[in-house]
């Protein structure tokens, strides 16, 4: 019985890691969905500030008279504008990618504990019903002794 008890302390130790990992796995993820969800309100801000620039620009350069140095400026504003954006919408896809991933990891350490869950169960039940055995067995024996010492002295009174 004492293996069985020692087994079962195993078992819910396991059984906590594994709750232990799947919350940090949960804290993870909502810290993965917090990041994706910045760089998503990121590359939309600059996305439209960079439209108000880019309008800006072209209504100033619409609105006089220019050198060609001044557009050619604003082209490579543009342009390093359109950079940013390709460099934003990067880091919201590997954001987007390490979310899944976290997601993942998170579904996994939730089987792992539901797995752990249930290896206890089945220890927690072979305890039981160890238990339930030895206590059926010491009725038996006490219900024999009872019978046993009734037997002797009803052969004790017969003689």
């Amino acid at each position: 019985m004492e293996v069985i008890n020692d087994l079962l302390r195993i078992k819910i130790f396991r059984e906590q890691q594994a709750e232990r990992a799947v919350q940090k796995a949960r804290l993870i993820l909502a810290e993965a969905s917090e990041a994706l969800k910045k760089a998503k309100v990121t590359l939309e801000e600059f996305t439209e500030e960079s439209l108000r620039r880019e309008k800006s620009m072209y209504d100033d350069l619409c609105q006089r008279l220019v050198f060609l140095k001044e557009i050619e400026n604003v082209l490579v504003d543009i342009e390093m504008m359109k950079e940013k954006s390709v460099e934003l919408r990067k880091e919201v896809e590997s954001a987007e990618l390490n979310r899944k991933e976290c997601a993942e990891r998170e579904l996994e350490a939730h089987k792992m504990y539901i797995d752990a869950v249930r290896m206890r169960e089945k220890f927690d039940e072979l305890r039981n019903t160890v238990l339930e055995e030895n206590e059926a067995a010491i009725e038996k024996f006490e219900e024999l002794e009872m019978e046993e010492a009734a037997s002797a002295r009803f052969n004790f009174q017969s003689e």
